[in-house]
């Protein structure tokens, strides 16, 4: 199949169950962190809007535990990241663009890296949202 056949809808409804557990992998589980995670944008000294992310973490099975017995240090670690990267106006485009998740993504996964010292950490942003203040 070719890529343009597989962004198709009649190619996505041609995909069997198959083909999807195929692809996914049974050595991977998915920990979601209970609460979101809330960043001022900050300009001119004053905060001109939030962004709000909802996260979860893909780690090897049997690594969910660690990853919620350390979940205190994980956000203490993802909101300095977070605010680094605000900041550093990483948040200042009115709409979130898909170069702003990518460096959120790669950031935070180097960050729970560091905090599980696990090397197989992908972070999954579920929800990414900004509302700008009134």
């Amino acid at each position: 199949m070719s890529q343009n056949e597989a962004t198709t809808p009649d190619a996505l409804s041609e995909t069997s169950s198959d083909d999807l557990q195929d692809g996914a992998s049974d050595s991977f589980e998915i920990v979601k962190l209970p609460s979101q995670f809330v960043v001022p944008v900050i300009l001119d000294n004053r905060v001109r809007a939030m962004v709000i992310l909802t996260v979860a973490l893909e780690v090897e099975v049997g690594q969910g535990d660690r990853v919620r017995a350390l979940e205190p240090k994980l956000r203490d670690e993802f909101l300095a990241e977070l605010f680094s990267l605000a900041a550093l106006d990483g948040f200042k485009d009115e709409m979130i663009s898909r170069k702003t998740l990518e460096l959120v993504k790669r950031a935070l996964s180097v960050r729970s890296s560091e905090v599980l010292g696990l090397q197989n950490v992908n972070v999954l942003v579920t929800d990414m949202a900004r509302q700008d203040a009134l």
